[in-house]
């Protein structure tokens, strides 16, 4: 109903903090690309290394927000939550809830080496510091008189909590 109202999300950008985005997946090229900046923060420390490409630890460089290596674990992440976002394949049925708006893909994920970090899950891993998730927001903050930023997504995960008093 929205959509027959004329409200897709055209003129609004919306922000994803994930692990990146293939920007080149039929939901964001569309009439050209819908990604229209990018940005990457991961942290490079003992048994942990950066997924910005150079293994830099940050970039604002056209490319820098491309999803992380698929050979990892949950690095189609980023790409799947934008495609909710602000899919658009022209020919649907799979479009996203914005259609209409372009996005921001912001990769703020790091590799993880040791196996005490990466708890239950396949060595290596991957995982995102806050400090990375805090630059990435001071970046969208940055970006603000650009863009008409309708909203950020921080889908992240970060645990599991059994009841209100772990949480």
């Amino acid at each position: 109903l929205a959509w027959a109202e004329g409200y897709d999300g055209t003129g609004q950008t919306i922000v994803v903090l994930d692990t990146g985005v293939d920007k080149t997946h039929p939901w964001f090229t569309n009439g050209g690309s819908k990604v229209v900046s990018e940005a990457c923060y991961s942290s490079n420390a003992t048994d942990v290394l950066s997924l910005c490409p150079g293994g830099v630890e940050s970039s604002t460089a056209a490319g820098s927000g491309i999803n992380c290596d698929a050979a990892l674990a949950d690095c189609e992440h980023g790409t799947h939550v934008a495609g909710i976002a602000v899919g658009d394949n022209a020919s649907g049925p799979d479009f996203g809830v914005a259609r209409g708006a372009d996005l921001i893909s912001i990769q703020v994920f790091s590799r993880f080496n040791d196996p005490a970090d990466c708890g239950d899950d396949p060595v290596p891993c991957i995982a995102s510091f806050s400090s990375d998730q805090i630059l990435a927001l001071e970046r969208v903050y940055e970006l603000r008189n650009s863009f008409a930023i309708a909203a950020v997504n921080m889908s992240l995960g970060g645990g599991r909590f059994f009841d209100q008093a772990s949480c």
